[in-house]
């Protein structure tokens, strides 16, 4: 069959012939709406590149709402029953200048490291995190380039100088040892006491290049997860235990007066347990420092001390902050122990004898 030529405005178009069960059909004419019908052109809607909902509600909160990590809850109860300790959160950049330029790593990427790590640990405004900044603004130069080295021996003033009682490093530096083989920031984490440079927690993780901020998020959530989950065991085990009261007794007389306050202190009602952190003294003066665990605040511990004395010059307070009390001997004092001996008889009778021993504490010679 020989196809035929058919004419439309002008133009010679060859038709083929369709043969549907042997019977030929023609193609019809179709009529194409102009551009002034507008019901013939309607907009059709298509996903953007973000799509709807990608930053949360919409309604009052644009940017979205916490999503807490799954040791969140525990982290912050654990917290709360530990008297609030604060923390600071210092990111030690270790890479050389060769390794950055290998990963086009910067500064402000590490920076985005510490603000991820801090914005976790945070659990949206319910737990005390100090700014960094400060150290740098508080310490001496020398003293913060030993912190950014992981110099332990900064501890101590983080302590005395910004009140900080758990330092949580993080490591970060470029390695080619990552599981894929391709580069990737090792990033460990190290939760440290400053009181007394106790390990609380560590982790470590290999973040993937490149350093995006879905990368540094996810894999500092890791990070900060694990060390929520750590530090909640260490501060559900004992509040006391952990974070002790630390007794700084200064003026003696002798080393046998800390001995003796000593052992007072550990028949206080509400003490559990009393450790001596280290004592020295001359033939004038002595100085002893305890770590007392006690069910309750440092004002609270010093106001029982006054009372089971008895009297109100002897010994005086002159700090009560930062979990530490210190004390000075400015008088003679006498202790009086209570010691209560029970006895059973056979007809399930009790006698209580009460014993006073009495030992005189008197201040250094000046």
């Amino acid at each position: 069959m020989m196809p035929k030529i058919r004419w439309f405005g002008g133009l010679t178009v060859p038709l083929l012939a369709v043969v549907l069960g042997g019977c030929e059909q023609s193609v019809q004419n179709v009529a194409i709406p102009g551009p002034q019908d507008q019901a013939a052109y309607q907009p059709q809607l298509y996903q953007k590149p973000l799509p709807p909902g990608a930053f949360g509600q919409t309604d009052g909160n644009p940017y979205g709402q916490h999503v807490p990590l799954p040791a969140e809850a525990a982290y912050v109860q654990a917290y709360q029953r530990q008297r609030e300790p604060r923390l600071m959160v210092e990111v030690l950049r270790l890479p050389t200048s060769t390794s950055n330029r290998q990963i086009s790593a910067s500064r402000a990427d590490f920076d985005a490291i510490e603000i991820s790590m801090i914005d976790y640990l945070n659990a949206n405004g319910q737990i005390d995190i100090q700014s960094p900044s400060m150290a740098k603004a508080t310490l001496s130069r020398e003293s913060f380039l030993r912190l950014q080295n992981g110099d332990p021996r900064v501890l101590s003033l983080l302590k005395h100088q910004l009140k900080t009682d758990v330092l949580i490093e993080v490591k970060a530096a470029p390695t080619g040892q990552s599981s894929t083989g391709q580069p990737a920031i090792r990033m460990l984490a190290t939760a440290v006491s400053t009181t007394d440079a106790r390990i609380l927690g560590a982790e470590y993780v290999d973040m993937p290049m490149p350093m995006s901020k879905t990368n540094i998020n996810i894999y500092t959530g890791y990070l900060a997860d694990k060390i929520m989950q750590k530090l909640s065991t260490v501060w559900g085990k004992s509040a006391q235990a952990y974070n002790p009261i630390v007794v700084r007794i200064y003026n003696a007389a002798g080393i046998n007066d800390l001995l003796a306050l000593k052992q007072f202190v550990k028949k206080m009602p509400g003490v559990s347990l009393v450790v001596n952190r280290g004592m020295t003294g001359s033939s004038s003066t002595a100085y002893g420092r305890l770590a007392v665990e006690y069910s309750g605040s440092p004002g609270r511990f010093y106001e029982a001390l006054k009372r089971d004395i008895g009297a109100s010059s002897g010994i005086k307070a002159f700090d009560l902050q930062n979990n530490t009390v210190d004390l000075e001997v400015t008088g003679p004092m006498v202790l009086k122990t209570v010691t209560i001996q029970t006895r059973t008889r056979t007809v399930k009778t009790q006698t209580q004898t009460r014993v006073l021993q009495e030992q005189p504490i008197n201040p250094a010679n000046r």
